[in-house]
């Protein structure tokens, strides 16, 4: 009986190549978070201080009940477990995690952003998110006492937004109301650079906060570290052998070209075949994002940066509207996907089995219809697809709720 059981370990048992076992070691841990130079407030712990209490802060909304944290809750890994965002109206896009969000150069699915902090303060202005303005954002600030003291005391003076006749609600987005949009055209122009001064502050400080959002270690963290140490029976024992047999899959299927490193993220933009729903035209994604950042005074290389010649300044300045931009998304983390669910830039997939189904066969994905060619059909069996979702479960670190 005991031969029996050793003959069965043995059967179970997943071989592992040098390589395999170097590819482990390049996957784990995720990085240190790397600098923000266009923020110097990005690691200033009162700033994250005023950032969290911002991004919980209901009354940064027309409606007085939405905040960053109706749609990025912590118990979700800061998403919303919905198809797509709900703030004021249905969003079009599904969110994504905030867990590990500092290592992001380009955030949004469609890069409408290059900073974290200019992410920070796009939600603020969007009409079907919290449909407010700037200059209301910061007089809910100054009318909050402990609130205003505390911004006060990091960034600086703020404008006293309470003369409504010289500050009235008002905001340059062009998808805001036509009244918005004229207040903000009337006020004088020193005054909008002092709300745009002090709106910047806003964002930087909820990046502040957010950068402090990390992960825990992973199964598949341990495991990898086990294995690329030669510690195989250790490493046998710290994810399921299904999970073992997905990571081979993984390496071996060419899914590293996009998911790269401990991120499991090129951190760039391809198109990911998914098909519109019925009777819809596909999401232009990067196409309508880009511009975006182009037009944006919270830029990387804008007015509000705190270094305007940094890396990321560099490449906003250089990276012009493309076509083959149309239809591409960024590529998101593998990591915590057993919280984020559900899936792809659209929410359009319930499961992981239905992710990896959809890649692995690609009935009818849209193809080329941009000239990605990294899209192939992978040509998995069920049993292997089943390995494949093991592995990408096995990524996820528990959540203490």
């Amino acid at each position: 009986m005991l031969s029996f059981v050793f003959l069965i370990t043995i059967a179970q048992t997943v071989d592992w190549t040098a390589e395999e076992r170097r590819l482990a070691g390049t996957l784990t841990p995720v990085p240190a978070l790397p600098k923000s130079p266009t923020n110097r407030f990005a690691d200033d712990p009162n700033a994250a201080a005023v950032g969290v209490r911002l991004f919980h802060d209901e009354r940064l909304s027309s409606n007085g009940s939405i905040s960053c944290a109706s749609c990025h809750r912590a118990e979700y890994a800061f998403t919303d477990q919905r198809n797509v965002a709900q703030g004021l109206g249905r969003g079009t896009r599904n969110t994504m995690t905030l867990l590990d969000v500092a290592h992001v150069r380009q955030p949004f699915w469609d890069g409408a952003a290059d900073s974290l902090w200019m992410q920070a303060l796009e939600p603020f202005e969007a009409p079907l998110e919290h449909g407010f303005d700037r200059v209301s954002v910061l007089r809910r600030i100054v009318e909050d006492e402990p609130l205003h003291k505390a911004f006060t005391t990091v960034f600086g003076s703020i404008p006293d937004v309470s003369d409504t006749a010289r500050f009235p609600p008002a905001t340059p987005r062009p998808e805001a109301a036509a009244e918005l949009r004229s207040a903000w055209s009337t006020m004088d122009d020193q005054d909008r650079k002092s709300v745009n001064a002090a709106y910047a502050n806003v964002g930087k400080a909820i990046e502040a906060f957010e950068r402090t959002l990390t992960s825990a270690s992973s199964p598949f963290d341990q495991f990898a570290a086990a294995l690329s140490a030669g510690n195989d029976e250790e490493a046998s024992r710290l994810i399921s052998r299904s999970a073992q047999r997905g990571f081979q899959i993984f390496l071996a299927s060419g899914c590293r070209n996009c998911h790269a490193g401990p991120r499991f993220t090129d951190e760039g933009f391809h198109s990911n075949g998914t098909p519109p729903p019925s009777g819809e035209r596909p999401d232009t994604g990067r196409w309508k994002g880009h511009p975006k950042v182009l037009r944006s005074p919270f830029r990387a290389d804008g007015e509000y940066s705190d270094d305007r010649s940094s890396d990321q300044a560099r490449i906003t300045a250089a990276t012009r509207r493309q076509p083959d931009m149309v239809g591409t998304f960024r590529t998101p983390t593998l990591r915590h996907l057993v919280h984020t669910g559900p899936y792809m830039h659209d929410g359009s997939m319930e499961t992981l089995e239905a992710v990896v189904r959809h890649y692995n066969r690609l009935e009818g994905a849209m193809l080329d219809h941009h000239g990605e060619a990294l899209l192939r059909p992978l040509g998995l069996d069920e049993a292997s697809e089943a390995d494949l979702v093991a592995f990408l479960r096995s990524l996820s670190a528990k959540i203490d709720r």
